[in-house]
């Protein structure tokens, strides 16, 4: 089950927007408590950034937030990562979701240099300016296994430096920290509003549909049972 938020002044959000499903999970969960500011979609130069930002925007629409995409496009110049070059996006096996050596081989190929905390301060910049007092982002237990930017420890460390580079004190909040995908979309269908499954994006590539073989749509596939 969900956690009770960090205890704040305000309780206003910003909510970081992939259009996947952690982060769509976290909007409609935070509608369900709390006023919602902005929901922010980042373009950081990602193949499937297009798709991303219409899921987003349909969700936004859904759940009546406002909605702005920022253009971050440097961030993906940076290159090293197959999310943002030309180089293929490693498949993988349902078989070998849970196999360490694997995914630990797959995040190392997917990994855009600090795009978390980068998304989090610009995030944070616009919760400042409208006196929101949490960012909200999407993180689940399975990555964090081996994405050390999506654990606990991670938004505790990032909410002690926004005490001091924000006006407010923001806080970084995840609804789905300690959850897995299986138990995010569980607790999307307990949801007193019906959460639109067929909204979201989380595949990795950019085409009509999504490919199924990329870990993100495998990880989604399962989740979806």
């Amino acid at each position: 089950m969900i956690s009770n938020p960090s205890s704040n002044p305000s309780s206003r959000s910003v909510v970081l927007l992939s259009g996947g499903l952690d982060s769509s999970a976290n909007l409609a969960i935070a509608c369900e408590r709390e006023p919602v500011e902005l929901a922010l979609t980042c373009d950081y130069g990602q193949k499937a950034a297009k798709k991303e930002i219409e899921a987003a925007g349909r969700l936004a629409q859904y759940y009546g937030v406002r909605h702005q995409i920022l253009d971050l496009t440097w961030l993906g110049r940076l290159g090293g990562s197959s999310l943002t070059s030309e180089s293929k996006v490693p498949e993988i096996g349902a078989h070998q979701l849970d196999t360490g050596s694997i995914i630990r081989e797959t995040a190392k190929q997917v990994w855009v240099p600090n795009r978390n905390g980068v998304l989090i301060n610009v995030a944070a910049a616009f919760a400042d300016r409208l006196g929101a007092g949490r960012v909200i982002v999407g993180f689940n237990r399975e990555e964090a296994a081996t994405f050390p930017d999506n654990s606990l420890e991670y938004l505790n460390r990032c909410s002690d430096a926004l005490a001091l580079s924000t006006a407010n004190g923001a806080r970084v909040f995840c609804y789905t920290t300690s959850m897995t995908k299986i138990e995010i979309v569980a607790e999307l269908r307990r949801l007193k509003k019906p959460f639109p499954f067929d909204r979201i994006w989380s595949c990795y590539l950019g085409g009509e549909q999504p490919c199924g073989t990329c870990e993100s749509c495998q990880r989604l596939k399962r989740a979806m049972g």
